[in-house]
């Protein structure tokens, strides 16, 4: 914990801090960096301007403008040829197929340029001369330790290069006139001769046609027709209301003369009754059910007369125009 004996002095530091920033400031904004850094002990490690190298050369740097990127080359036109330079063109490359061909397919042999001369720098030794003799490897001399290293120069004299002319650049030529495409000159009319009317009018439609009947083979020829599906006959229809559960009166005496027809030849007994269609399936499901409903009280009732269970079949149908909803059809199988 600090005593209060020091506390005026850490105060007397801060206010002699504050004053040498606010005379920095005065002197632009680099010498108040360098007030502060001086001031806390920040440029201690930092190298001397006398023997740092390559100051000069940052100094120049400074000087020196920033480049503009706005410099850079558009790029190359395109260039367009002449008629006469197409034309020469086209005259080289005929005469270059025509020599080809009268060659029998290969090009005609020409004279071979002589190879390019090689750049002294790269060069192989001559083989004639005396055979070169190795030099001996090149002794480094090694520093002690505590040896300082020896002085690298101050300031580089490297240039920067400066570039002739921009590659790629090339000055643009006139573009050839616009040609004019001549006209088509108009068919003159007159009449076809009989040929051509011939053969332009269409042809008549084929004939259609005529496939020979089915040849049936003898293996299915002796077989037996095939058995078709009963057809029922209806003996009844009646008509009850959703939600009834019970038969009325006069319902048995219609259902009487099923009931004679069957004892006269026992079959099977098919109750069909219809079902209104429903918006979802839900509805439809339920009408059905109600439907079947229908049905069984119908069934019951030819069960009582004496028609047993076992030969009685019930189910439900969609309604159609011929057969409304609430129509139940009392059907015999033969």
């Amino acid at each position: 914990m600090a005593s209060q004996g020091t506390r005026p002095h850490r105060g007397g530091a801060a206010i002699c801090l504050l004053g040498l920033l606010l005379a920095g400031g005065l002197a632009g904004c680099n010498g108040v960096i360098e007030t502060y850094r001086s001031a806390t002990g920040a440029n201690k490690n930092d190298p001397d301007p006398a023997t740092a190298p390559f100051n000069e050369n940052l100094d120049k740097a400074e000087a020196q403008p920033y480049p503009n990127l706005a410099t850079v080359p558009s790029a190359p036109m395109m260039i367009a040829t002449t008629l006469a330079e197409r034309q020469k063109l086209a005259e080289n490359l005929s005469g270059a197929r025509n020599a080809v061909e009268a060659n029998g397919g290969t090009a005609s042999p020409g004279p071979v340029p002589p190879p390019p001369p090689v750049p002294p720098s790269i060069a192989a030794p001559e083989a004639a001369g005396p055979p070169l003799t190795p030099k001996p490897p090149t002794q480094v001399a090694r520093r002690a330790m505590d040896e300082p290293p020896p002085p690298i120069p101050q300031n580089t004299t490297m240039q920067t290069p400066a570039i002739a002319a921009v590659p790629g650049a090339e000055a643009s030529r006139p573009v050839p006139p616009q040609g004019h495409v001549q006209a088509i000159p108009r068919p003159e009319t007159g009449v076809l001769p009989p040929a051509a009317v011939q053969t332009a009018n269409p042809q008549p439609a084929p004939p259609a046609a005529v496939l020979p009947p089915p040849q049936v083979s003898p293996q299915v020829a002796a077989l037996p027709p095939p058995k078709l599906p009963p057809v029922p006959t209806t003996v009844t229809s009646v008509d009850l209301p959703s939600g009834m559960t019970a038969l009325p009166g006069d319902m048995r005496e219609r259902l009487a003369a099923v009931v004679t027809q069957y004892k006269e030849k026992p079959r099977t007994v098919r109750i069909v009754s219809y079902a209104s269609p429903g918006v979802g399936g839900a509805e439809q499901l339920n009408n059905f059910r109600a439907a079947l409903d229908r049905a069984q009280l119908v069934a019951k009732a030819l069960a009582d007369a004496g028609i047993p269970a076992k030969q009685i079949q019930t189910e439900a149908s969609p309604a159609t125009a011929a057969a409304p909803n609430g129509r139940i059809d009392v059907q015999l199988l033969p």
